[in-house]
């Protein structure tokens, strides 16, 4: 789940980065920042609740992998019990920064951002031995170098140009951030899937980045990664290889996971590129930036259990993105439009599957301590596949090993297709001191995806889910 605080956290990081050059060598300086919130949550939603993992009763779309292997497993209606609708959230990060000045002028350093939200819930990994929820993991750490001359390179676990570092038209600096704030902390997955929670982020993996200088209000910059995994060691604890694994070209299972798993580190996304040009400047007093952006990857081939064929799956990555914004007189509008081959959560789709269409629109107004705001999402995806993954029809000759799906409507298997994924946000946040807000939201989402149910522990078909919630709290930036 990607955090919006006062911006996103590549933003905030290239903002204290932003090179001084200085003649005289300097070593590196360190300095500590982060951020703390606490929220009130009110939440209603459909299907909100409690009940054991039915045997036949989860629908998640194709290519998404589930996350109950440590529940147990009970009776497809299962006993059920209403969720609460009220909870306290918290959440922080400490970021380190580093940084130093070479004699000849070029500007260094590191950053180190540590997180202390590891996972949505406690894990069960022994009888006596667990995770937590605030369990202490890396958010986002990389190294970099910068000249005004040829611009900045970082090498790490980063936010590309197109995942966020040169967006332009995505306006969340209100609230929390509207559909794409903390609204996520309050929502609970119904039958395991991941339906009412925000449009994802294209995440944080290990890459390389390069960002030019400005040239008459004129930038751009690009990426590349080899893999969706992020962090030290290859993944590849044996060569019995699996998602897991970062070298993994191809293995038993990567149809499960176009979308990645729930859980971090496991997608069959390979081979990663982002590219984007933005121009900046200003027309008579009003602010302006326009970015057009490019990512593109390929994705791991299934490996049949008996036979060993790698069978193509998956369309590759192949999505653009443009986006606009203007700002004057305390009030910004902003807009940005994708389109392309992906999944929701920037998966990638079944060969033969329908591209992603993707419309936000936001608007923020600031005057004195106070800023107000809304954002509005619209998506279009193929959701759940009309096709499946079949060994025997890879086996067989088949290049992609794709059949038609059969499932009866409402059940697990159904390839239902055109999911739409609709959200909203409005809220503000007044400031009381540096650094210290004050925060009020409310958002709604909405995911409707004919035939297919969002709800199974419920009797019929539920083809849609919606989640509302309201947010009150305070945020400490530092």
């Amino acid at each position: 789940m990607r955090k919006i605080l006062l911006g996103t956290t590549a933003v905030v990081g290239a903002a204290l980065l932003a090179p001084s050059f200085a003649a005289a060598q300097e070593a590196p300086t360190v300095r500590i920042g982060g951020f703390f919130r606490a929220y009130y949550g009110y939440t209603q939603q459909t299907g909100r609740n409690s009940t054991a993992p039915g045997t036949a009763g989860s629908t998640l779309t194709t290519g998404t992998a589930g996350a109950t292997g440590n529940l147990p497993a009970d009776a497809a209606a299962g006993n059920q019990a209403r969720l609460s609708k009220n909870d306290f959230s918290t959440d922080g990060e400490v970021h380190v920064f580093v940084n130093g000045k070479t004699a000849n002028g070029l500007s260094y350093g590191a950053v180190i951002e540590m997180a202390f939200n590891q996972q949505e819930g406690r894990n069960i990994v022994q009888q006596r031995a667990s995770t937590g929820k605030t369990t202490a993991s890396i958010d986002e750490w990389y190294a970099f170098v910068a000249s005004p001359t040829w611009g900045q390179l970082r090498f790490g676990d980063e936010d590309g140009p197109v995942g966020g570092l040169m967006n332009s038209g995505v306006i969340t600096n209100f609230g929390t951030g509207g559909v794409y704030g903390d609204r996520e902390s309050f929502v609970t997955r119904q039958a395991n899937d991941r339906t009412t929670t925000s449009p994802g982020a294209l995440g944080d993996n290990t890459k390389i980045i390069y960002l030019s200088p400005q040239f008459f209000g004129f930038d751009f910059g690009g990426s590349f990664a080899f893999n969706y995994n992020e962090g030290e060691d290859t993944g590849c604890s044996t060569n019995q290889s699996s998602g897991y694994c970062d070298s993994s070209y191809a293995f038993t299972g990567a149809s499960g996971v176009g979308i990645a798993a729930a859980g971090p580190n496991f997608s069959a996304r390979r081979n990663e590129w982002q590219g984007a040009a933005r121009w900046r400047g200003s027309l008579a007093g009003v602010g302006l930036s326009v970015t057009g952006g490019y990512v593109g990857s390929g994705a791991a081939r299934e490996l049949t259990p008996v036979a060993g064929t790698q069978a193509r799956v998956f369309n590759n990555l192949n999505v653009y993105q443009v986006g606009a914004q203007a700002t004057a007189y305390g009030l910004t509008v902003g807009a940005q439009y994708e389109h392309g081959d992906s999944n929701f959560f920037w998966g990638n789709t079944f060969r033969g599957d329908r591209p992603m269409d993707q419309f936000f629109a936001g608007a923020s107004y600031t005057a004195g301590p106070f800023t107000f705001g809304g954002n509005y999402v619209m998506q279009t995806v193929e959701g759940a596949s009309r096709s499946s993954f079949s060994a025997a029809s890879a086996d067989a000759g088949s290049k992609s090993g794709l059949v038609a799906n059969t499932a009866a409507p409402g059940s697990a298997g159904f390839g239902a297709g055109l999911m739409r994924r609709l959200g909203y946000g409005i809220g503000g946040n007044y400031r009381i001191a540096p650094g210290m807000d004050i925060v009020a939201e409310y958002s709604s989402y909405t995911v409707a995806e004919r035939g297919r149910d969002l709800n199974p522990s419920n009797p019929g078909t539920q083809d849609k889910a919606t989640a509302k919630v309201f947010i009150l709290g305070t945020r400490i930036a530092f």
